[in-house]
């Protein structure tokens, strides 16, 4: 076979996508705007500690997750929940203490969830992925598509899109252009984790599970709503690891910081504020994650899944794939592998049709 693909995003879904396709005998390239693989998977690591910036747990109802993850022989871990938890529901009320209960774990990945990105890029033929190359235009022609970025132009026989629906209206002119309907669509397509901040603090010891204490927060009050122990399996590197609400954009880092510490006293003590190093990932500044083409006050997940996404676009040159596309845990892992596995069945039915 010598058709030609190109993906646009270097994503769970792209990766994925890819290596299936090269194993179906395409030829694949893999297009990467950011200088990374993994989209909003972001492994961060900080000396000997790895913390999640993005996409991190997964349960027992990922089961296209978790088939990949046996392929790949990825290995995971059962989250930390052991002890006392705490949550906060109104401001002039005390965080309270609960007991979370264990029959629906959920898993993390050993070495980092980026390892899961890794061990599929590492199956690609030489020369599949190319970081730094943001795509500005998609041109479709009687019979091939042109793709030029900030570096070069090429010319494929496919398009797949694994953007967010509302990031690929905002970053690529297309020609012809996508349907007003598609547009509208993609507007109000809500883009998971778009508005999230992430945060992370390292510690040298986990002093929360010396208190008897798990480390998770929920919390309506906030800044941070949810807060889980990101230690890793060997008990070797310590950290505590969630969300801060979207209403801390409006504050500076700093005022961030003293919220989060004031809230962190306030469940654990002083022994909270000893750490180590602070990071936090605001995902409304990933400029190929935020879209300024984002309808403001959707709901999580609005028309994910959407039938529109469902239908390849301009002849069958163009696919609309991503997490948000699935009609399967649209926006999560699980949802990104459900999307990858969909447009490669799309496409594999497609060729033997044609054949």
């Amino acid at each position: 076979m010598d058709t030609s693909v190109v993906i646009i995003g270097a994503g769970l879904s792209g990766l994925l996508a890819a290596y299936r396709l090269q194993e179906l005998g395409f030829d694949v390239k893999v297009l990467e705007a950011r200088d990374r693989i993994g989209g909003r998977i972001y492994t961060l690591q900080s000396g000997n500690t790895k913390v999640e910036m993005g996409a991190t747990w997964f349960n027992d109802s990922h089961f296209h997750l978790l088939d990949v993850v046996e392929e790949f022989k990825v290995p995971y871990f059962e989250q930390f929940m052991t002890g006392i938890s705490y949550f906060q529901t109104f401001s002039n009320v005390p965080p309270q203490e609960i007991t979370v209960p264990n029959d629906s774990p959920s898993y993390r990945f050993k070495n980092g969830t980026i390892d899961l990105l890794n061990s599929i890029a590492a199956k690609l033929k030489p020369n599949t992925v190319f970081l730094n190359e943001e795509v500005n235009e998609v041109n479709v022609f009687d019979n091939n598509v042109e793709v030029k970025t900030n570096a070069r132009t090429l010319n494929s026989d496919i398009v797949i899109t694994t953007l967010p629906p509302a990031a690929l209206i905002d970053q690529i002119t297309f020609s012809p252009q996508l349907p007003n309907e598609f547009v509208s669509l993609a507007e109000q397509t809500h883009t998971w984790m778009q508005d999230s901040i992430k945060v992370a603090l390292i510690y040298k010891k986990p002093f929360w599970r010396a208190q008897g204490k798990s480390g998770t927060i929920f919390s309506n009050v906030g800044p941070l709503t949810e807060f889980y122990d990101q230690s890793n399996l060997e008990n070797e590197s310590f950290a505590l690891v969630g969300f801060a609400s979207g209403s801390c954009a409006r504050f500076t880092k700093e005022q961030r910081i003293e919220k989060i510490e004031a809230q962190l006293k306030l469940v654990f003590g002083d022994d909270a504020l000893n750490y180590e190093s602070y990071h936090e990932t605001a995902w409304y500044n990933e400029e190929f994650t935020k879209s300024h083409r984002q309808a403001d006050n959707l709901f999580p997940h609005q028309n994910g899944g959407h039938a529109l996404y469902q239908v390849p676009l301009f002849d069958n040159k163009l696919f609309i794939s991503g997490a948000e596309t699935s009609k399967h845990h649209s926006g999560y892992m699980e949802g990104a592998i459900f999307a990858a596995e969909s447009v490669v069945a799309k496409l594999k039915g497609l060729h033997i049709t044609q054949s």
